[in-house]
């Protein structure tokens, strides 16, 4: 049944979102794109630190976000990179990037043919492990020591699971819990699966699907290939300056990323709260609603997503300022324009405007002793 109000999949959706934050989930991330580039010597490093913002040149085992821009300084991928051992590099990419990531690394690979660039897609199933028990419950299965001083965030072990090996487990899980992705040879994937299912009863284990792992991105204010980030948005644009490295030489983009840094720029990524919304009766956003700055329209929402949490109906976009004749207009900081007390935001849905609380910043996650704190959920 169709509706263009509540999702008829919400309460479904919900119970996998708290069992992500109190307990663990699994979520299938088979679909993600996995590409291994390789040489004998530094040739793939020397490829990659030049299609890449971020600097790749790290220890083994490190897992990098960097983006891909092109010669504007636009995404042509938002990608993960992992240096393995001997001249590897095993990189993630989102699902939809698959044939465009490839087309990109083949159009600028080095034509004395030193660097070898394997899609490695189907090799590969991978299973995101969610929530405050997948470190006990990684130890259960694999007998790896999986505390955040042994096994520190955005890194990269090569474990074994039951009776399958050489599964990559990253430290991270694309939704702002803690946890892991497995990325498992496909020939184990079931069995792997099987055996996390089977060790993770005592602790509420149960599957999670992607709208529960949209909903959790949305609430940390985590950007997405295809939805927020695209060929025409950049890395300072997108509030992830902090993911270019200026001094590590020669990039594609670097040039246009220094003149907007000098510049200033005309949009930002920020996330909305809506006020005034009933999520019961209203209608609801599901991106390219229109967003108000002082009743001006300034720009347009990218992505949407129910904050439990937070019990607020939650949305992401650009915010753009431009002059009277509709240019756009450039600042060194965007974030006081945007955060100016005096700004009054509103996003438009179906013809019904509703207030909205502005954010640029992701709320940091609070640990005590190298552990995050645990925070319950509100009664429900």
């Amino acid at each position: 049944k169709g509706t263009f109000g509540k999702p008829t999949f919400f309460d479904n959706v919900k119970e996998e979102y708290w069992a992500c934050k109190e307990h663990v989930c699994l979520i299938d991330m088979s679909s993600f794109t996995k590409t291994e580039v390789k040489s004998k010597g530094p040739e793939a490093l020397e490829f990659l630190q030049y299609l890449s913002s971020n600097n790749i040149e790290q220890p083994i085992g490190t897992i990098i976000h960097t983006g891909m821009q092109n010669e504007f300084g636009g995404y042509e991928n938002d990608c993960t990179i992992v240096p393995m051992e001997n001249n590897t590099f095993f990189m993630i990419s989102p699902t939809s990037q698959q044939t465009r990531s490839l087309n990109w690394l083949r159009k600028h690979r080095p034509l004395d043919g030193s660097v070898e660039i394997r899609d490695v897609t189907s090799a590969y199933a991978g299973i995101n492990v969610i929530g405050p028990h997948a470190p006990q419950l990684l130890y259960d299965v694999s007998g790896i020591n999986t505390s955040r001083q042994e096994f520190k965030q955005m890194t990269c072990k090569v474990i074994d699971v039951g009776f399958a090996s050489n599964i990559i487990a990253m430290r991270l899980t694309h939704s702002g819990e803690d946890g892991f992705v497995l990325y498992v040879p496909s020939e184990y994937g079931l069995h792997v699966y099987e055996t996390l299912v089977k060790a993770g009863k005592d602790y509420g284990i149960r599957d999670a699907g992607y709208y529960a792992l949209r909903e959790l991105r949305i609430e940390k204010f985590y950007a997405y290939w295809g939805s927020d980030l695209t060929t025409h948005t950049t890395p300072l644009e997108s509030g992830r300056e902090f993911r270019v490295n200026f001094e590590k030489g020669e990039f594609i983009g670097r040039d246009a990323l220094l003149t907007q840094r000098e510049n200033g720029i005309s949009k930002r990524f920020a996330q909305f709260f809506l006020n005034d919304f009933d999520y019961e009766t209203d209608v609801w956003p599901w991106g390219g609603e229109p967003i108000y700055r002082n009743g001006k329209y300034c720009g347009t929402i990218t992505s949407t997503g129910y904050a439990h949490t937070l019990e607020r109906m939650t949305c992401l976009g650009f915010v753009t300022d431009t002059d009277s004749q509709g240019n756009k207009v450039l600042h060194k900081a965007m974030h006081e324009f945007i955060l100016d007390k005096s700004a009054k935001y509103e996003i438009a849905i179906a013809g019904k405007k509703f207030p909205a609380e502005v954010n640029l910043y992701t709320k940091p996650t609070v640990y005590q002793n190298g552990e995050p704190v645990f925070i319950p959920a509100p009664k429900r």
